[in-house]
């Protein structure tokens, strides 16, 4: 005869031991999620820490992070990104690897190690997660970019031009990208069209906010197609936002020079030497402008 109340109870104890089972795995679970989403915080106030340079924080901040949950890949590629900051490129690379084999499929890790390994032009490494990177994210502009800069590393512009392009359809405005277009038609040596990017560059800007580094890249555009005048504006606005304009000044005055606006140039290199006497760039153009004039006014007595 069958004994149902047996059954009844091995029933129930089979359910006990499930349901228990089961909630030790919801409590692990659960404790996992904290411990990631603590995680995520320390490695958040850890960015904003390298924002404003304080490495060791950052750096106490994301061992701190990885200790409680090493399987985070966020805040293990942002440890390799501050290690890189520091100097410690091999180290950087060895949490890449890390991260790497937490997340094999992960796009934007293949990217960051493809980009490190291209600094240190490790070509080889670098090519196969750029590949890597398309092969997950055929659409991704960052995959672009980087294949672009391989090819500039290989001195094959015109295969970096074509990356690049790729990037720019996906992204037009995006500076970064129209500044790697710029240096991959330098690198052919077109000079025009490298003028032509750059300006468009600045174009992506709201009035008044150009930044000094445009800048300077733009004057440098304009000097390499001996369009003067205008490289020389171009440095006297990169001077009025620089921290440290005497270069700049200098730079505006010999390109003055250069386009013959002599006036215009000592003009600039006496206001140089009155706000700094011992400035020797700006007296030895001075000179040699003077010496200039000179010799014009000579010419025309005769």
């Amino acid at each position: 005869m069958i004994d149902f109340t047996k059954i009844a109870a091995g029933l129930a104890l089979s359910a006990l031991v499930v349901s228990g089972a089961g909630c030790r795995l919801m409590h692990r679970e659960m404790q996992a999620t904290r411990l990631l989403e603590k995680s995520r915080l320390m490695s958040q106030q850890a960015l904003f820490a390298m924002e404003k340079g304080e490495l060791q924080e950052a750096d106490h901040l994301l061992v701190q992070a990885l200790q409680l949950c090493p399987q985070d890949t966020e805040a293990r590629a942002r440890y390799s990104r501050l290690l890189w900051r520091c100097g410690r490129q091999e180290e950087a690379l060895d949490q890449m690897k890390i991260a790497l084999r937490t997340a094999p499929q992960d796009p934007e890790l293949h990217l960051q190690i493809a980009e490190q390994y291209l600094e240190l032009g490790r070509i080889t490494e670098a090519q196969s997660h750029i590949q890597k990177v398309l092969d997950l994210a055929p659409q991704h502009p960052g995959g672009w970019v980087l294949q672009g800069r391989l090819a500039l590393a290989r001195n094959n512009p015109e295969a970096g031009l074509t990356a690049f392009h790729r990037a720019a359809g996906l992204r037009p405005n995006d500076r970064t990208i129209l500044e790697w277009i710029a240096r991959a038609y330098q690198a052919r040596g077109d000079a025009d069209q490298a003028l032509a990017v750059r300006q468009r560059i600045m174009d992506t800007f709201s009035p008044g906010e150009e930044s000094v580094e445009a800048l300077i890249a733009l004057a440098e555009a304009y000097r390499a197609v001996e369009r003067y005048a205008s490289a020389a504006e171009t440095y006297l606005q990169a001077a009025r936002k620089a921290d440290n304009p005497e270069p700049y000044l200098v730079a505006a005055a010999e390109n003055y020079a250069r386009a013959g606006q002599s006036q215009k140039a000592l003009g600039i290199t006496d206001q140089l030497l009155a706000e700094n006497p011992q400035s020797h760039r700006a007296r030895e153009l001075r000179d040699q402008l003077q010496g200039i004039t000179v010799a014009s006014q000579s010419g025309i007595l005769r």
